[in-house]
């Protein structure tokens, strides 16, 4: 296997692996520059077994908990992609379905989704209590034990050099990371991403056979039972608890370990889950509600572009879109509509800035419908091209650029002749009026239906009666 991973053609496939999303980076550019000759001499020293990991940059981030992220050097990144090309199919093979962390096709979504199906069956469709044990791992990433974590590894894996590179990659302390007396991962790597689900598979074997529970979730050290009793999960809490600390050398947090009754809400991955329906917690729209007064100050001062405040509102929608907030969503795009529509505020003045500016405005990064149609308008294409490049309805084109209009994002006199827009006005009596009572007014086959609602909607936007889209 060793032979295999300092292959050429494996590093190659790794460079490609660890500069995904990140080809503009310059440690990237400097890697790539002379590639063919980086990636022999990052074989030779594989080979060789003379190789040592950079030390790492540390930061700290805040969100919502403060955890130390370590950075490795750009050439590690490529010998950990190297290694898990080749140990992830093998060592994975034995992780249970409902361990959903860092594998594809799995993540905090597919989890939420797999909670809701067996509250359903556990509760009998809400017709009887259900309660959850929700437990937590104390300090998970700086205890786990590098003897443990190898002696697993090997049960599967046999060749001592790949061994050997587990664990130099393992004792790679670096700056401020988990220190190396024999436990710890250092967050950030994708070997700590990968080990840290392998260590608590032993967890989960144990679950499903020893303790023979059917209704569990684990998402890396945050899990989940779901039982009708409360007290086989408090028998189970004891069992657990034992477990890592005799086989695992971990303990469960005791100040966020809990058995509740469904009813109440669960904490999990973000949400708070109830019988009938799914809240964010208010930790994490507070967060938000602070990144989106940032995103605002920066806007004003033309530190930042629309594109970039787009962005963060895009990726938020699409997280709360898995609870219960349709009314909430609303009000936010309302809320975005009003404070970043103003002036075309490009970051011109810094060159690097301006080219960040220019790729996050890219179609592939605008999922956002409406903001998609402007795009496209403020390029110069006509309504018959957008409709193509999108692959809709020139009519659903219409419905944007109306919606636009509604929320002042577009001037109704951008998209229509001024002849036109003088004939509707004069022909609309009120704001309220049906569409089809104002064309039958108008007696003139060029005006159509969606031009009169631009118009409409520019008259409703004035009065503050603007729409909500999506």
């Amino acid at each position: 296997m060793y032979s295999q991973i300092y292959s050429i053609e494996n590093l190659q496939k790794a460079f490609y692996k660890a500069r995904k999303g990140k080809t503009k980076r310059r440690y990237v550019k400097r890697f790539q520059k002379d590639l063919p000759k980086k990636l022999e001499g990052l074989s030779k020293e594989l080979e060789n077994q003379t190789y040592s990991p950079c030390p790492r940059k540390s930061f700290i981030l805040r969100d919502p908990k403060t955890r130390r992220i370590t950075k490795s050097a750009f050439r590690d990144r490529v010998v950990h992609h190297a290694l898990c090309n080749f140990i992830i199919p093998i060592l994975e093979k034995s992780f249970i379905y409902d361990s959903h962390a860092n594998q594809i096709g799995k993540g905090t979504t597919k989890a939420i989704e797999r909670f809701d199906k067996f509250k359903g069956k556990v509760s009998k469709n809400n017709t009887r209590d259900c309660y959850v044990l929700k437990a937590d791992i104390k300090q998970y990433f700086v205890k786990v034990n590098h003897e443990i974590l190898l002696g697993i590894i090997k049960r599967k894996i046999t060749c001592t050099q790949t061994l050997w590179l587990i664990r130099i990659i393992l004792e790679n302390a670096g700056e401020g990371g988990a220190k190396s007396y024999g436990r710890g991962m250092p967050l950030g790597n994708l070997t700590s991403q990968f080990f840290a689900n392998l260590y608590l598979n032993e967890l989960d074997q144990f679950v499903k056979h020893k303790l023979k529970a059917k209704y569990y979730i684990r998402y890396v050290d945050d899990f989940v039972f779901l039982h009708e009793s409360k007290e086989q999960l408090k028998k189970w809490k004891i069992e657990i608890n034992n477990f890592l600390k005799e086989k695992l050398k971990l303990e469960l947090h005791p100040s966020k370990t809990h058995i509740l009754n469904l009813n109440s809400g669960i904490n999990f991955l973000g949400f708070r889950i109830f019988c009938h329906h799914r809240l964010i917690r208010k930790s994490n729209l507070k967060n938000f509600e602070r990144k989106f007064n940032k995103l605002r100050i920066l806007f004003d001062e033309e530190t930042i572009g629309r594109g970039d405040a787009l962005q963060s509102l895009e990726g938020w929608l699409a997280y709360c879109s898995h609870a219960n907030t349709y009314k909430y969503r609303g009000d936010l795009i309302k809320r975005f509509s009003k404070y970043f529509s103003h002036g075309q505020k490009l970051l011109v003045h810094n060159k690097k800035n301006y080219t960040n500016y220019v790729r996050k405005l890219k179609e592939s990064e605008l999922k956002f419908s409406n903001q998609k149609t402007l795009y496209y308008l403020r390029k110069g294409l006509s309504i018959r091209d957008i409709a193509l490049k999108q692959n809709i309805k020139k009519s659903t084109v219409w419905e944007h650029i109306a919606n636009l209009i509604g929320y002042r994002q577009l001037s109704v006199w951008e998209i229509l002749p001024k002849e036109k827009i003088h004939k509707i006005l004069n022909k609309i009596y009120s704001h309220k009026e049906r569409l089809r009572d104002i064309k039958g007014r108008l007696k003139n086959q060029d005006i159509t239906y969606d031009e009169i609602a631009c118009v409409v909607a520019s008259i409703k936007s004035k009065m503050g009666k603007s729409p909500v889209t999506e």
